[in-house]
């Protein structure tokens, strides 16, 4: 793959990122200046409101606001690509560039609560559901991928690959149930086999720590020591803004989230620059 042709790629993510961030202000608004809990949330027990100092923070409202920071962060961090990938050419960045868009793409959460909230057809909120979780099951297998091109696994048809997950990732998205009228607090539709879901993105999440962790020892470079960390880090904040709706959770979310992508792209720009 081309420099001019890898410049594009990273173009056409943060421009994606970008609208998706805008798309999901425009969503958040209402649920934002709402003051009461929305019927089909209450009925499905994921309405629930916290109050932190002084002040009462409702589970809709958290959790637009998680999805307002994913989006947020990755149109930041894909804009912070897209200007320094000139440095290096890093497999592990391109495909983790992939992750960072899954991210935004949770914008699809707030769709689904628009959906309900405004007694459109199911189909059309289980299809939104679906590209949500489509979404990050592709984030994780790209995650999964720069984490084997770091462990010495070698391809340059990094287009091919990409094709690859894309099927894969939609392909398990299509596989998973819904329970159809049961939500969670996240404002996402339940889906079925929810525990082996979580476990399977463990796994991912493990295997790409795994791999940075041998690519360590294997080159000899401690560099991918801080990179398996700040993987490991990522991952845990994912995992927290999007499973938790808790204000003080999703905080500590934000920071991993942050920490780990920053020791995740500047470590590896740091090592390429040195090849």
């Amino acid at each position: 793959m081309t420099i001019a042709s890898r410049r594009r790629i990273y173009w056409l993510l943060f421009v994606l990122a970008v609208a998706l961030f805008a798309g999901a202000v425009l969503l958040s608004l209402p649920i934002l200046a709402a003051k009461g809990g929305p019927g089909f949330l209450k009925a499905a027990g994921a309405f629930k409101v916290a109050s932190i100092l002084g002040l009462r923070v409702s589970s809709p409202a958290s959790s637009a606001a998680a999805v307002l920071v994913l989006c947020l962060f990755s149109a930041l961090c894909l804009g912070y690509i897209l200007l320094s990938f000139r440095k290096t050419v890093s497999p592990e960045i391109f495909f983790f560039s992939f992750w960072v868009l899954s991210l935004a793409c949770e914008s699809g959460r707030l769709l689904v609560f628009r959906f309900a909230s405004g007694a459109y057809p199911e189909p059309w909120i289980i299809l939104a559901a679906r590209v949500v979780y489509g979404a990050r099951i592709l984030g994780l297998l790209c995650f999964f991928a720069a984490g084997l091109h770091a462990a010495s696994f070698r391809n340059e048809k990094l287009g091919s690959a990409l094709g690859v997950i894309f099927v894969a990732g939609f392909s398990l998205a299509q596989a998973i149930p819904f329970d159809t009228g049961s939500y969670e607090a996240s404002l996402m539709l339940r889906s079925g086999y929810a525990s082996l879901s979580l476990g399977l993105a463990v796994l991912a999440g493990l295997g790409v720590v795994a791999n940075l962790f041998y690519a360590s020892f294997s080159s000899g470079e401690k560099s991918y020591r801080i990179v398996s960390l700040g993987a490991c880090s990522a991952l845990v904040g994912q995992l927290l803004l999007l499973a938790s709706w808790y204000p003080p959770t999703l905080a500590l979310g934000t920071l991993l989230l942050v920490l780990g992508s920053w020791l995740f792209i500047s470590r590896l720009h740091a090592y390429y620059l040195w090849q």
